[in-house]
């Protein structure tokens, strides 16, 4: 062992004192700092708060634009938060400066979508929530591109709530520039199949740890990733609608082409005879304009298509979790009821991007998913509380309704519908598969609803865009039936033009309405895509409708100018075009015309009619409906005596129908 004093030496030296000695200096400290330099300055940096700034825009805090863009790195959160909370303080007081740096703001915030800090993020989007609405599309444009990487990246992202708050941005990017993000289709639809898909996906299948934990989605979640994904999948499929007009799907499919003997005299296209190519013109017929439109749609149905696939399994697996609550007799507002609006408002976009007009029989998942909805449909039939429940129940049986009249218009039945529907199932001759027959029955359950809403039986009046599309689906059930469904449906459709409110605008879509059916069934010329009515009893009751429109304007007066406006154009095409009123009833419209100009009322004079209350652009619509039927001299009469204080072009009008 070694000796102890060796131990005692050894410490002794680490705490050894230096001796000071008489004449010497004192050694420096081991930690002393060495002074001995020289320097021409020394500068010191200037805090920021301390500045000038006066010739800058600055906000409430005195920080300028750029100051505030460089926190956006900073390794602090409060630090990146206090910078967004600047950062709007600072656009509310100069707009325009922030709109001028714009590409820096956004390149410097967008960032902050995946940032880890929740309320960072909580932040971002009041930010984007104030300032993207004040923005046009054409300046929010060029940086779209970068929001929609980080947008995804972040939809994409490992933790939950940054997926979460993924979703709420690409909403407020689809709210500012709708048609630029719908171009990236193709790298945000794959972020949200990952999102939505569950083990249910794909029976080939790549079941990834991700679509397991998907699964497990609650459903308020569940709930806001569906929600966002029908507003994107409404903008994208936005090129496939053909009009923005509530009656859009009334127009006639697009006539063939004709042969050159066909061609008119008078052309009403700018190049009638390309076709022929006369003079070498390869392609004549087609422009850019419409082969980029052309691809484009089909663009966008491929991907429709695609994303019909991958969401299905999904939708169906969240229908068939959420329609339980059709089964007892307590149905409210809660996620459930949600979820199955979103479920069937997805799956509707859906199908009306990939099958416009019908739904062919060889898609089995939609037939399948109609078969799955009939079990509880009508959905809360005898329900009756709560007025947002009343309408989801409605809006959920409206979209059965529709996808029954296009499975129907799609299947190939030999016989008619009400044969096929009345006929024995066990019966061997002309005996339909079982398929059919239910399918016809539900059909059969889908007009009846129809009818139900609409006709005598209703209980209540609903909402202008509902009745907007229970005018779309009666429509389709009425080409899809057979001649009595038809007949009824269009009767159904009478009686609630009839009843609904005279200042509402379900009155001017219901004429409008009733005036396409009377142009495509009673024109001298038929019009392509006309229905099967061809009773004696139902063209009596149009006749009767025709023939309540002056009683009508009579009592719009100046309430409804479009209503009004509606059946004029009516009383025009009626008298011009059709052979829908006999002698009889000619006379009966002309003699409802007259007290609309005014009466001679014996011991009291000239009484005037609502005419003169009319604007001028009704009272020449009123004059041209009246310049179509033929001459009675009490209709000239009436006509002459309340022209005086019209408009010029109006009397003008007038004249020319009086001589």
């Amino acid at each position: 062992m070694p000796r102890s004093s060796k131990k005692k030496q050894k410490k002794a030296e680490d705490f050894k004192k230096v001796k000071l000695k008489v004449g010497k200096k004192k050694a420096p400290a081991a930690n002393a700092t060495d002074t001995s330099f020289t320097a021409r300055a020394i500068v010191v940096g200037v805090q920021s708060i301390s500045a000038d700034k006066s010739a800058q825009l600055t906000n409430s805090h005195n920080h300028t634009l750029k100051e505030l863009l460089a926190q956006m790195r900073h390794y602090s959160a409060p630090t990146r938060k206090d910078s967004v909370v600047g950062l709007g303080d600072f656009a509310a007081l100069h707009p325009a400066a922030l709109r001028a740096e714009l590409g820096a703001v956004i390149s410097a915030t967008v960032r902050l979508v995946v940032d880890s800090e929740p309320g960072v993020r909580r932040q971002l989007l009041r930010l984007y929530g104030t300032v993207l609405p004040t923005l046009e599309p054409r300046e929010l444009a060029p940086f779209v591109p970068l929001a929609v990487i980080f947008t995804c990246s972040a939809m994409t992202h490992i933790l939950d709530d940054i997926r979460a708050d993924a979703v709420k941005f690409l909403d407020l990017l689809a709210d500012a520039a709708p048609a630029t993000v719908a171009q990236f289709a193709p790298r945000v639809l794959p972020s949200f199949f990952s999102l939505l898909e569950t083990s249910t996906a794909a029976a080939d299948g790549a079941r990834t740890e991700a679509n397991a934990r998907t699964a497990l989605l609650s459903q308020g979640r569940r709930l806001a990733i569906l929600r966002s994904c029908h507003k994107f999948l409404c903008v994208f499929t936005r090129p496939l609608v053909p009009s923005s007009d509530a009656l859009a799907f009334m127009a006639p499919p697009p006539a063939p082409p004709v042969a050159c003997t066909e061609q008119l005299f008078f052309p009403d296209t700018t190049a009638p005879f390309a076709a022929l190519n006369l003079f070498g013109e390869a392609d004549a017929g087609s422009s850019p304009d419409a082969d980029a439109a052309t691809d484009t749609a089909g663009a966008v149905r491929a991907q429709s298509t695609a994303a019909l696939d991958r969401l299905f399994p999904f939708l169906q697996a969240t229908w068939i979790e959420s329609a339980a609550i059709f089964a007892g007799g307590n149905i409210s507002a809660d996620d459930s009821l949600q979820l199955c609006s979103l479920t069937l408002q997805t799956l509707q976009v859906l199908w009306r991007a990939v099958y416009a007009n019908a739904v062919p029989p060889h898609e089995t998942r939609l037939i399948g998913f109609l078969r799955q909805c009939s079990t509880f449909f009508p959905f809360g039939k005898d329900y009756s509380g709560d007025t947002a429940v009343e309408d989801a129940l409605l809006a959920l049986n409206t979209r059965v309704c529709e996808l029954a009249a296009l499975v129907q218009l799609g299947t190939e039945v030999d016989s008619n519908v009400d044969a096929l529907a009345s006929s024995d199932v066990n019966s061997s001759s002309e005996a339909k598969p079982s398929s059919d027959v239910g399918l016809v029955r539900v059909f059969k359950r889908a007009t009846r609803f129809m009818l139900q809403t609409l006709g005598h039986k209703q209980t209540r009046l609903v909402r202008h865009e509902q009745f907007g599309e229970l005018l779309a689906v009666a429509w389709q059930l009425a080409r899809g039936g057979g001649r009595s469904d038809a007949e009824q449906l269009l009767t159904a459709v009478m009686y609630y033009a009839g009843v609904c409110p005279l200042a509402s605008p379900s009155k001017t879509l219901a004429i409008r309405f009733l005036t396409c059916i009377i142009d495509a069934q009673w024109t001298r010329v038929p019009e392509p895509g006309a229905l099967d009515v061809g009773s004696t009893q139902l063209a009596a009751l149009t006749s009767a409708w025709v023939l309540q429109l002056p009683k009508l304007l009579w009592q719009l007066r100046d309430r409804n100018l479009e209503a009004s406006l509606a059946a004029a154009a009516a009383l025009r095409l009626v008298c011009q075009r059709t052979r829908l009123l006999d002698t009889a009833a000619a006379n009966t419209l002309h003699a409802s015309l007259a007290p609309l100009f005014g009466v001679d009322v014996p011991g009291k004079g000239r009484v005037h009619g609502p005419f003169r209350l009319y604007p001028p652009a009704l009272q020449q619509a009123v004059l041209e409906a009246v310049a179509c039927c033929p001459r009675s001299p009490r209709l000239t009469r009436a006509v002459r005596a309340s022209i005086a204080d019209c408009h010029a072009q109006v009397r003008v009008l007038a004249h020319e129908i009086i001589a």
